[in-house]
């Protein structure tokens, strides 16, 4: 069934903002009589390179590309920061959980005018869903990162290891790796990533956020929630898989010393793997994440390009963001140095071409068919709260203190939710538990 954002959701956003209306004269257009020039702002992997693609392209427009640190290491601040200074870029990086805040405090502008609606039906639904916010669409979907399971193909092969489909048989596989070599893991799944277990409850059938009802329902307490969460309580408490932050030198050391055989992972993850480990190469296989059952996986990162409120040039950012998001020549343009998947599936036959072609660390691993069919399962309920930035980093605190102890994970959630609560309703919010 089609899930549609009910029209309220963007006066849910508003409320209890005093925000004003953000807007600015921009950044002075290019004199001379020569292309427009727009600025880009990003973090991610590929972005230059997708900017010289787009400039390579055409003769009109000139993208400038300014890296930025990562959004929660201070880029979002930094476009909060001059959108509300007057000195708004033309085309900002953000990810999905962050475009409801952009939404709310009306960092970000509505693109409904710029024809965006034509491009609906090349995206998963969830990942429109994303985008989609009080019926205007506030962002263009890039990439997404729906969930996969990377695996040492080379030693699974050699102790005649099966990927395991549903997450019993993850834990049966667990214990096995434990009985064949005791210094070794099945995998190592991180302590401080909020997003990672946002992604193990999307993929449960969890919903933390809805706004259908027109005010805003929390809930990261419900059963599908609690069952994923005991789980891997249950599973750090046997010791099954380390948990701990990933690609630290820890997890480094047992990567390249066959001591952690597996991740739960996105494309995206590979370029990680890639710089860390890149002796490995040839060495992983990609599956399908372990299910409860019902083929379904949730969704691991993955961003949007925005036009800021106050951009100078809309209309030629938003033909930038619209080459990116759909022209092959992006794709390959990024290709060699990032393994993020589109959100556009028009672009994914693109996609299974050039990164194989581009990438020697993803060949032959089966990673584009993989993600392919984890995109087409991933539930299309599920939404985000109105600040997911102080979100993600209060449940990331409570479950830095709690994952390893006997029953954390749960009490984590439970705390987390009486906190957003509180938050939100402190700021002025109408809020349902």
């Amino acid at each position: 069934m089609s899930h549609r954002r009910n029209p309220t959701v963007r006066g849910l956003l508003a409320a209890g903002l005093a925000t004003a209306v953000l807007t600015s004269c921009g950044l002075s257009d290019s004199a001379g009589g020569g292309p427009t020039t727009i600025t880009f702002w990003s973090w991610t992997s590929g972005s230059e390179q997708l900017a010289d693609g787009f400039n390579a392209s055409q003769d009109d427009i000139h993208v400038v590309f300014e890296q930025i640190p990562a959004g929660t290491s201070g880029g979002y601040s930094k476009m909060y920061n001059a959108v509300r200074a007057g000195k708004s870029p033309d085309v900002v990086n953000v990810e999905y959980p962050q475009v409801p805040a952009f939404v709310a405090h009306e960092v970000i502008q509505p693109l409904d005018e710029y024809g965006v609606e034509d491009l609906r039906g090349q995206y998963p639904e969830w990942a429109w869903n994303q985008v989609a916010l009080g019926g205007e669409i506030h962002a263009v979907p890039i990439n997404m990162a729906p969930q996969i399971l990377l695996y040492r193909a080379d030693i699974f092969e050699e102790r005649g290891y099966e990927p395991p489909a549903t997450w019993p048989e993850f834990r049966d596989l667990a214990e096995r790796v434990r009985a064949d070599d005791e210094d070794a893991v099945l995998a190592t799944v991180s302590n401080t990533d909020a997003s990672l277990f946002a992604g193990f409850a999307w993929q449960a059938g969890a919903t933390w956020f809805d706004t259908s009802s027109g005010v805003w329902q929390v809930d990261s307490t419900d059963e599908a929630s609690m069952s994923m969460a005991r789980y891997w309580d249950e599973i750090a408490a046997d010791d099954l898989v380390n948990m701990e932050p990933v690609f630290a030198e820890k997890h480094i050391a047992d990567l390249q010393q066959g001591r952690s055989l597996a991740m739960i992972a996105a494309p995206w993850m590979l370029g990680n793997l890639s710089r860390f480990v890149p002796d490995l190469a040839g060495s992983w296989g990609a599956a399908p994440i372990p299910t409860w059952g019902d083929t379904a996986a949730g969704n691991y990162g993955g961003s949007t390009f925005a036009l800021p409120m106050g951009a100078e040039h809309p209309e030629e950012a938003m033909e930038f963001a619209r080459w990116v998001a759909t022209s092959p020549d992006a794709v390959a343009a990024a290709a060699p140095v990032s393994a993020a998947m589109p959100a556009n599936s028009t672009l994914f036959d693109s996609w299974r071409t050039e990164l194989e072609a581009a990438n020697p660390y993803v060949q032959g691993m089966g990673l584009p068919e993989v993600a392919l069919a984890a995109a087409e399962s991933v539930p299309p309920s599920w939404e985000w709260g109105p600040d997911m930035t102080d979100g993600f980093a209060r449940l990331m605190d409570e479950m830095s203190t709690s994952v390893g102890e006997p029953g954390g994970i749960e009490r984590a959630l439970r705390r987390w939710q009486d906190g957003t609560v509180e938050q939100l309703r402190l700021r002025g919010f109408d809020v349902n538990t």
